[in-house]
């Protein structure tokens, strides 16, 4: 069913991104580990450069923002190639290193009362080692997770083609790494996204150099970070902790730095010398992985990297920590450009809005007057002018008393205001009251604003950070993706500036 969509784009403050083209290529190791897929293609060129994103494995694709974030990369890529006359290939890099159970079992859908399902799939025991979601079996669980999926998606060719999407990828037998790879790869590489996958074991043995490096320089990158000042992101350093992770004993495992030669895992409290540590990377660079503060260096030096596409929390790390880190590894930084976002707007919804006479912005905003509003609209005026004569009555007999009772004796003016004010509250108590039992009601303005809220502002937060990227293609289809495209192309234009000659030039 063809489904028209618009897509109303959040865009971050700022001026446009400048981004130059450089000498850069491809890391000779890992040429083969990029599938046949034509993106990939495209990225053998010598002359080609790459623009960058990722995210960690998500149940049934992630929330929306994961795909927004690979439609963003398209096209910033597709706008320096067409500035620079060169190839610009975008890339999604799958971070199945990640070791966060909870939000990648996490998943949330509209159910067909328009109401949100959160639905988690069941913790790992407290005292389980904290496997990378490359290792981490889909659970058997995920049939019930399947199922409530499918019970609350409108019927249609499109929740048909969404439920084979997911039985396809998340099925037992696969990883969670693997589940998210696959369903990514399936959505994304039909556009022209190259999806890199960095577990492979080409991948593992092309970082394990720069992995060396950065264990070797630990003390003065934590030093560095340390004296920078604290931007909020709640990444800390000062401690001895390297950007590498182990996996040991208790699962990935942060490495800190104990001496000039000695390491210790943060959990397991397993020692290594730093010989000891190569002699793995050598034979085992699968055990290795790096976190959040080093991976966009390790893509800045294996990939022809010109940009990563971050969002807010991203940028924030990228800036004011990461930066630091390329210098101590010898890497030219990637260019920063803050991601393309949106809110999908279906034919419900505009019907919703037209009936309101509102606009989508005004309810993402959700502004608590704008509400409160909405919620006047369906007021009865007798209850309005009510509680309007009784304010007045209150005014006006605080201010008769007030000065009759000074000629009776001072001290009855404070006494006086002091009951004035109680039957104030008692008046605001009225109007709220009544306000809260008009909430209840189903028939009116209101309950349609509650819709349109579910809709666009699922339970108070951002619709493309709640709702899962398999309710969208079992809503809306493809259509989602197109749609998508286009609002991220006209950003691009304006969000992005081709620097530099390129080879036009």
């Amino acid at each position: 069913m063809t489904r028209v969509l618009r897509l109303v784009s959040h865009v971050p403050d700022g001026p446009p991104t400048t981004i130059a083209p450089r000498a850069l290529a491809m890391d000779h190791g890992i040429l083969a580990a990029l599938g046949a897929g034509a993106a990939a293609e495209r990225l053998r060129d010598p002359r080609a450069l790459a623009v960058t994103t990722g995210q960690q494995p998500g149940l049934f694709g992630g929330p929306l923002y994961v795909v927004h974030k690979a439609l963003a990369a398209l096209a910033v890529a597709r706008r320096l190639e067409e500035g620079w006359g060169r190839p610009v290939v975008p890339v999604f890099w799958l971070a199945g290193d990640d070791h966060d159970w909870i939000e990648a079992s996490h998943a949330a859908w509209w159910t067909g009362r328009e109401t949100v399902r959160e639905w988690q799939l069941p913790a790992r025991p407290a005292d389980a080692p904290q496997r990378p979601m490359s290792r981490e079996p889909v659970p058997a669980t995920i049939t019930a997770a399947r199922d409530a999926l499918a019970a609350d998606l409108p019927a249609g060719p499109d929740r048909e083609h969404a439920l084979a999407w997911v039985d396809r990828h998340w099925r037992t037998g696969h990883s969670m790494a693997t589940a998210f790879a696959g369903a990514m790869r399936e959505l994304l590489e039909p556009l022209g996204i190259a999806c890199i996958d960095p577990t492979e074991p080409t991948f593992k043995r092309a970082q394990a150099p720069l992995i060396a490096a950065a264990l070797e320089h630990s003390d003065v990158i934590d030093a560095t970070l340390a004296a920078a000042p604290d931007p909020g992101t709640g990444i800390a350093a000062g401690d001895g902790a390297t950007l590498v992770f182990l996996e040991a004993i208790a699962g990935r495992d942060r490495l800190v730095r104990e001496g000039p030669d000695s390491f210790v895992t943060r959990r397991s409290a397993e020692r290594f010398t730093m010989a000891a540590l190569r002699d793995m990377l050598d034979g085992e660079p699968e055990r290795f992985s790096a976190n959040v503060l080093l991976r966009p260096v390790i893509e800045a030096a294996l990939l022809p990297t010109v940009a990563y596409v971050a969002g807010p929390g991203e940028r924030r790390y990228l800036v004011h920590q990461a930066a630091l880190v390329y210098p101590h590894l010898d890497i030219v930084p990637q260019a920063v450009v803050p991601r393309w976002g949106a809110t999908v707007v279906d034919p419900t919804t505009e019907s919703l809005l037209e009936r309101l006479g509102v606009g989508a912005e005004e309810v993402i905003r959700g502004e608590q007057g704008f509400e409160r509003l909405l919620l006047l609209r369906d007021m009865p005026d007798e209850v309005g002018d009510a509680l309007a004569t009784l304010r007045e009555a209150i005014e006006g007999a605080q201010a008769t008393l007030s000065h009759a009772g000074v000629a009776i004796d001072p001290v009855l003016e404070r006494a006086v205001t002091a009951r004035a004010n109680r039957l104030r509250h008692v008046s605001a108590d009225l109007e709220n009251l009544m306000e809260r039992h008009l909430k209840k009601r189903d028939d009116i303005a209101w309950a349609q604003y509650q819709r349109l809220r579910a809709r666009l502002r699922p339970h108070g937060a951002p619709q493309e950070r709640t709702i899962a990227v398999a309710a969208a293609l079992g809503r809306w289809g493809t259509a989602w993706l197109e749609a998508g495209l286009a609002s991220a192309m006209a950003w691009a234009d304006t969000a992005v500036v081709p620097g530099g000659a390129g080879e036009r030039g």
